[in-house]
């Protein structure tokens, strides 16, 4: 789980904490752990109504003091402006220190922050080198598949087509190492051809199985649609019907559409079959 949402569910779901939290001075905080420094941050917010300027300071000690959580947060707190002045570098100084003391997930955050502009100028040179670091000293796969997903980018514009077979080998390897949304990618190149990568409907098929059972909502519509067809795999409507309603039940439209017209097709008995199967995939899983 990302660690600004387990921030914001601290912020915003946690019940009162159970001792009060200690009001925040150099002399108290000189007195504790890092880790406890930033417990009393967490008492803050947790208070009715949370103190999020006092849980700033505690979790700019706890920072201070070595705890990469607590630089993950408050660089938050600076990015989003709460309970102190918006400061874009000032998050991103923080990131950075939690990024080298380990914690890969703050590299992407720099990079997708330059990609996205999110309070500074877009910078799509910033964003690769930042993913391209990752890589080369994290070995993290979660930064392939971000750096994939640029040259995918850039080879179905027509920019730069000879990225595409580049980003194929950064899935592989990324989906090789649990990042099943590689599979998405790579299905969507095989199935249209991207740059000088050629389509390939075996491959695509064989990728959209994987992103269909990672749980893909588009991979199990794309999936549904060849089954109740019959291209590229042999005509089974039980089953179209089973990927179908699991897309249908992640907010896809199209799966809804095919689930309501297979439906037409089948029989009760196979309706009944298509349901047990989409139930025992949940179940599953």
């Amino acid at each position: 789980m990302h660690w600004a949402f387990l921030f914001l569910v601290v912020f915003f779901v946690s019940g009162p904490a159970h001792a009060e939290p200690l009001p925040y001075s150099p002399e108290t905080a000189a007195e504790v752990e890092a880790e406890e420094q930033r417990l009393q941050a967490e008492k803050h917010l947790q208070s009715e109504p949370p103190d999020v300027v006092e849980a700033r300071r505690w979790l700019e000690s706890a920072a201070e003091s070595g705890s990469v959580q607590a630089m993950g947060e408050v660089g938050w707190l600076y990015e989003q402006g709460l309970g102190v002045e918006p400061d874009v570098a000032k998050a991103l100084e923080y990131y950075q220190s939690a990024y080298e003391a380990g914690e890969n997930e703050y590299g992407l955050r720099i990079g997708w922050m330059h990609l996205r502009g999110i309070g500074l100028e877009s910078d799509r040179a910033a964003a690769e080198a930042w993913f391209r670091r990752v890589i080369e000293e994290r070995d993290d796969s979660a930064a392939r598949l971000a750096l994939a997903s640029l040259m995918v980018s850039d080879a179905r514009a027509g920019v730069r087509p000879e990225r595409a077979a580049r980003a194929r080998d950064l899935l592989v390897r990324a989906l090789e190492d649990g990042e099943t949304d590689a599979a998405f990618y790579l299905a969507q190149m095989y199935m249209e051809g991207v740059g000088n990568l050629p389509a390939d409907p075996e491959r695509a098929v064989h990728y959209a199985r994987i992103g269909a059972e990672a749980g893909h909502p588009e991979m199990q519509a794309w999936l549904a649609a060849v089954l109740a067809r019959g291209e590229l795999l042999p005509r089974d409507r039980v089953e179209a019907h089973k990927w179908a309603s699991l897309a249908a039940s992640g907010g896809n439209r199209t799966g809804e559409q095919l689930r309501q017209q297979i439906a037409a097709e089948l029989s009760d008995a196979e309706l009944r079959e298509a349901r047990r199967r989409a139930l025992q995939w949940l179940n599953e899983r």
